[in-house]
């Protein structure tokens, strides 16, 4: 344990949220200490992304030093370590492995509805690819779509939740950071008011004139104009 430890902040923010058969079906069962730590970093990763159905590696995995640093092995017995560890969780029915046979990897997805859905379409035979995103790291924290909307828009409803999906699916994912920002900077936190942000940009560009654009949208939602995209 590390000296000198500062203590938990109390920031909500900061905190990740785990699911709590970790503790009441699997705490008790794992012995080995360093696959203590991956699951939990797994289950981290993929609250921090917002989505249970990332496929992870081994590759992804050594690439955050901060988290590898913790497991204690050298530098070359770090991949053997991080792949016999995530196999050893497969076999425990932790996460799920699927061979890929195009370049002999393997993913792997925890074990959850959204995970195994996951699974599922990446099996053998299967048309689909599988879309990679970069991983959040330890020593590189980005708060995903969901918990900044969570924490400045409002509460984040199912439906909301699939929206802001949507939205990745259309907008780059800093252009929706910003139509956040400039919704907070002007005090209307409604996701229809960044949802017109974002269709202008996505019409007619985002520079300079556009974002006087978006000043002038503010005035006009102010006036009533744009008063049906305030209510939802």
């Amino acid at each position: 344990m590390a000296a000198n430890f500062a203590g938990f902040q109390d920031n909500k923010k900061d905190f990740t949220g785990i699911p709590d058969q970790f503790f009441r079906e699997l705490l008790q069962s794992i012995q080995d200490i360093n696959e203590m730590k991956l699951v939990l970093y797994l289950l981290w990763s993929a609250y921090t992304q917002g989505d249970f159905s990332l496929a992870f590696s081994p590759k992804e995995i050594l690439l955050d030093n901060h988290f590898i640093q913790g497991l204690g092995a050298s530098e070359k017995g770090s991949e053997l370590l991080v792949t016999d560890l995530l196999n050893k969780l497969a076999r425990d029915n932790v996460i799920i492995r699927v061979e890929e046979n195009r370049n002999g990897n393997s993913s792997y997805y925890i074990n959850s509805p959204r995970g195994r859905a996951a699974a599922e379409l990446m099996q053998p035979g299967s048309l689909l690819k599988s879309n990679y995103q970069p991983k959040a790291t330890l020593n590189s924290i980005k708060p995903n779509i969901f918990k900044l909307y969570e924490d400045n828009i409002g509460p984040l409803t199912p439906i909301i939740a699939d929206t802001l999906k949507d939205a990745l699916d259309t907008y780059p994912l800093e252009w929706i950071e910003e139509a956040i920002e400039i919704a907070v900077a002007n005090n209307v936190r409604r996701w229809n008011y960044i949802k017109r942000i974002l269709s202008r940009w996505q019409e007619e560009g985002r520079d300079g004139t556009d974002r006087r654009n978006t000043q002038e949208d503010h005035r006009r939602y102010l006036k009533g104009e744009y008063g049906e995209f305030g209510r939802h």
